[in-house]
């Protein structure tokens, strides 16, 4: 009786009505078209601050730690600052019995945390140049955050964080990185275990949960599309490329190891064609040798589904995953237009590379 009433309406309602409008109402603090247009039109990072300065985004700016750096710097923490502030308050709303969802779909944070703080161990870089760009939004503490920005070494990093569920997943890979002093295996492992594990923290009986997981799927078929193809325009071969592939996405193993050892990134690339819509983007492909446009078109397709689920779902966690790829979208956009400024890429060119939410 208990779980017929649980899957109800009302029950629903009861529970995650409120969290749901109360995201529904962060949409209005998105950026609008005329606003993403002014910046993409902006002849200066110095014109993007000033009108991000104009936007939610005044904020984070006005709070910024980084004076003394570049105005782009001071647009990355701002950004990095903005969606921290959004995370949390989607955490504060949200039902109890929802917060294990929503925490493990913020997990891809933590992740992302991590990365940056190895490679910035791996190449030396000073803690200084980081730390203002990383911020607690899972399941890691500040304080093992802390330890890992610390650290003298990628191994010293990876022991601090001992007590989370990464110590376990990267401490095996450790004699890999330093064997061949790469950090794919490290990150390889990072992605496997964050696709594996998210399937069973959504798991649930609710229409919207199924929708997010196809989503998830979608995300790591992109991932893996990507990197099939980055691997081969650097020239490894088909069976170590196999190694790097996600196996949680909905592409047959068969058509990965087709891609992957296929002679060229071209005919690669072709094994996704039909199902991914990738015509136009790879015969700019082969004028360019970029592979920018596949990769650009891989990202708005994952867009247009976040935007999807946002719109459709009603009391469940869908609404806040389908807000949370919107918001991560517009960050993006803000970031790749800062950096196309900086390296005075012009709007028309710009215009390709942005994601319309």
């Amino acid at each position: 009786m208990i779980s017929i009433f649980k899957s109800s309406l009302a029950y629903r309602a009861m529970r995650f009505g409120y969290a749901n409008a109360r995201v529904k109402a962060m949409k209005d603090s998105l950026l609008g078209r005329m606003e993403l247009n002014a910046l993409v039109e902006a002849k200066s990072v110095q014109e993007i601050y000033g009108l991000l300065e104009r936007t939610r985004y005044r904020e984070d700016l006005v709070s910024s730690a980084l004076k003394e750096k570049t105005l782009a710097d001071q647009i990355e923490l701002a950004c990095a600052k903005n969606l921290s502030r959004t995370i949390q308050k989607i955490v504060k709303v949200a039902p109890e019995e929802l917060k294990p969802k929503v925490i493990g779909l913020f997990e891809k944070y933590d992740i992302n945390n991590i990365k940056t703080i190895l490679a910035s161990k791996h190449i030396s870089q000073p803690k200084d140049e980081i730390e203002n760009f990383i911020f607690a939004a899972g399941s890691i503490s500040r304080n093992t955050l802390n330890r890992m920005l610390n650290a003298n070494s990628v191994k010293e990093a990876v022991l601090g964080l001992g007590g989370t569920p990464y110590a376990s997943v990267l401490e095996g890979k450790l004699r890999d990185y330093e064997q061949k002093k790469e950090l794919s295996p490290l990150f390889e492992a990072l992605d496997d275990y964050y696709y594996k594990k998210l399937p069973f923290v959504l798991g649930g009986s609710y229409g919207d949960e199924r929708i997010i997981l196809a989503m998830v799927k979608s995300q790591a078929d992109a991932k893996n599309i990507s990197t099939i193809l980055r691997a081969k325009k650097q020239g490894i071969d088909g069976q170590s490329i196999m190694k790097m592939v996600i196996e949680e996405g909905s592409i047959s193993k068969e058509k990965m190891r087709g891609a992957a050892e296929a002679k060229s990134v071209e005919e690669a690339a072709r094994v996704f064609e039909k199902s991914f819509s990738l015509g136009s983007a790879i015969e700019q492909y082969k004028k360019t040798y970029s592979l920018i446009p596949i990769e650009m078109e891989l990202e708005k397709r994952l867009a247009k589904k976040g935007l999807s689920i946002f719109r459709t779902s009603t009391l469940s966690v869908g609404a806040i995953a389908g807000f949370l790829m919107i918001k991560e979208e517009e960050i993006n956009n803000i970031r790749k237009i800062v950096r196309a400024k900086e390296f005075n890429l012009s709007a028309e060119k710009l215009k390709e590379m942005i994601v319309e939410i």
